[in-house]
C-alpha cells in the first residue's frame, strides 16, 4: 500500500487508484484512505498524548467519503477535531460517540416504524422516495449531515428532477430529524430546518376541447387494454392514479353500483364511496369476467397490481399529438368539464375526494352522491361529444355516448 503527503486537490484525489493512505499538507491529521475497491474515505489520523502526558497513541476518526464530502468540508471537520483535542480521552470519547451514533437510514427506519406508518398511507411511496433521494447517504452518520449538504441536495435535485421533488425531499429530511430530536436520538440543529424552498406553481393543465378528439381516438386504437381501461377509469372517476391502480374487486359493489376506496389508501385517511356511471361499470364488468385476481389491474411486481405505465402513456400522448400532459392532469380535466357542464364547487369537491360515505347512507348523503354522479356523467358525455368529431369510437363500448348506444 502506498503512502504519501500532498496538498489535497480534487483532480489529484480522483486520479488515485492504488490502495493506500495519503495525508493532506494543509490540515494536520487529515488523511485519505484509498480502498481496494477504489472508494476513497477521509479520516482524521494523528498521535495524541494520553492524560498522563507520556504515552502517545494513534487515533483515527472516520470523517466521510469522497466525493460525497468535499475536500473543504473534510478540512473543516479535521480542524474542528484538532481544536477539540486536549487529550487522548476527549478524542476517544468523540470517536466512540461518533461510532455509536445512528446513520441516516437508522433514523429513517425509526421514523417510519414509530411515526409514519401510524399516520399516513403512502408508506411504500415514501420508502421509494427516501432511497431515491438519499440512497447515497443511507450509511452516513446523521450527525455528519450538514446544512451545506442539504442545500446542495436541494439545488441538485431541483435541477435534475424538478422543484416539487426537491422540496418534498427537504421536507422529508426535516421531518426525520425533527422526530429524532423529539425522541432524544440526536442533538443540535436540524440541518434541513428553516430552508428557503423553491416556489411551486400549481399546474392548471387540462385536456383542451381541441385535444379531446385526438386523445380519445388514440385511446380507441390503444392495443394495451390495461392501459386503455386504466386511463378511462382515472379520467371518468376523477380519482388519483394510485387509487385506481390499487383498485380491488372486494371494493367494487356491482349491485350497488359503487366503488369504496379504503381509508388506508386515502390521503386524508378517510374512506370514500363513489357511485359508478354506466361507462365505468361496463369496463369493470368486462374486466371482472376476464381477470381472476384480487386487483382490477393485476401486476407481477411486489405490490401485486399494475404500476404506473410511463412509457405506454407517453406513446399514447405522442400518437394523440399532445404534450406536457400528466396522468394526474386527468383528474383536473374531469373537474374542468364538470364545471363547464354546470356543477357547483361543492359537488366537484366532493366528487373528487374528501368525504367519507358510510354503508348506511342517509337520504341527504345519497342525494349529494347522486348529484355528483349526474355531474360526472354530464362531463363524460361532453368530453365524448367533443371527441367524436365525425369519427365513431367503436372499439370500446363505454367510449360511445348514450345516444350512440341507443341507436345501435
Amino acid at each position: 500500500m502506498t503512502t504519501r503527503k500532498f496538498k489535497f486537490i480534487k483532480a489529484s484525489i480522483e486520479a488515485l487508484a492504488a490502495p493506500g493512505y495519503h495525508y493532506d499538507t494543509e490540515v494536520r491529521g487529515l488523511c485519505l484512505r484509498v480502498n481496494a475497491d477504489g472508494s476513497k474515505t477521509f479520516y482524521f489520523y494523528r498521535r495524541v498524548k494520553s492524560p498522563n502526558g507520556f504515552e502517545s497513541k494513534p487515533e483515527r476518526v472516520k470523517i466521510g467519503r469522497f466525493p460525497d464530502l468535499t475536500i473543504e468540508q473534510a478540512r473543516t471537520k479535521a480542524e474542528q477535531i484538532n481544536a477539540a483535542v486536549s487529550n487522548g480521552e476527549i478524542l476517544l470519547t468523540q470517536r466512540r460517540a461518533y461510532r455509536d451514533s445512528p446513520t441516516l437510514e437508522d433514523l429513517f427506519q425509526r421514523y417510519m416504524n414509530h411515526h409514519f406508518r401510524k399516520k399516513r398511507k403512502k408508506v411504500q411511496q415514501t420508502e421509494r422516495d427516501f432511497y431515491r433521494w438519499f440512497g447515497h447517504w443511507r450509511d452516513r452518520k446523521a450527525i455528519a449531515i450538514t446544512r451545506d449538504d442539504v442545500e446542495t441536495f436541494h439545488e441538485q435535485v431541483g435541477l435534475a428532477r424538478g422543484r416539487y421533488s426537491a422540496n418534498r425531499g427537504v421536507e422529508l429530511l426535516r421531518a426525520i430529524f425533527n422526530k429524532a430530536s423529539q425522541w432524544g436520538i440526536t442533538t443540535g440543529t436540524n440541518p434541513a430546518s428553516h430552508m428557503t424552498l423553491f416556489t411551486e406553481v400549481a399546474r392548471e393543465r387540462v385536456l383542451r376541447e381541441d385535444e379531446l378528439a385526438r386523445f380519445f381516438q388514440a385511446l380507441n386504437t390503444e392495443p394495451n387494454l390495461d392501459l386503455r381501461d386504466f386511463v378511462i377509469l382515472t379520467l371518468f372517476t376523477g380519482q388519483r392514479k394510485s387509487n385506481v391502480l390499487a383498485m380491488r374487486w372486494a371494493d367494487i359493489d356491482f349491485a350497488g353500483k359503487a366503488w369504496r376506496i379504503p381509508a388506508e389508501q386515502m390521503k386524508n385517511s378517510q374512506s370514500l364511496a363513489i357511485l359508478l356511471t354506466q361507462a365505468e361499470l361496463e369496463i369493470l364488468e368486462r374486466r371482472h369476467t376476464t381477470k381472476k385476481n384480487a386487483y382490477v389491474f393485476p401486476g407481477t411486481g411486489r405490490t401485486g397490481h399494475f404500476i404506473e405505465p410511463k412509457k405506454p402513456w407517453h406513446k399514447l400522448l405522442e400518437r394523440a399529438e399532445i404534450s406536457d400532459f400528466h396522468l394526474h392532469d386527468l383528474r383536473r380535466s374531469l373537474a374542468s368539464y364538470m364545471a363547464s357542464t354546470g356543477a357547483n364547487v361543492a359537488i366537484i369537491k366532493n366528487a373528487l375526494n374528501h368525504k367519507d360515505i358510510q354503508t348506511t347512507l342517509n337520504v341527504y348523503a345519497r342525494t349529494a352522491k347522486t348529484a355528483e354522479l349526474e355531474a360526472r356523467q354530464k362531463a363524460h358525455d361532453r368530453m365524448l361529444e367533443l371527441a367524436d368529431a365525425g369519427c365513431p369510437l367503436d372499439n370500446v363500448v363505454p367510449f360511445r355516448r348514450p345516444a350512440d348506444r341507443q341507436s345501435t
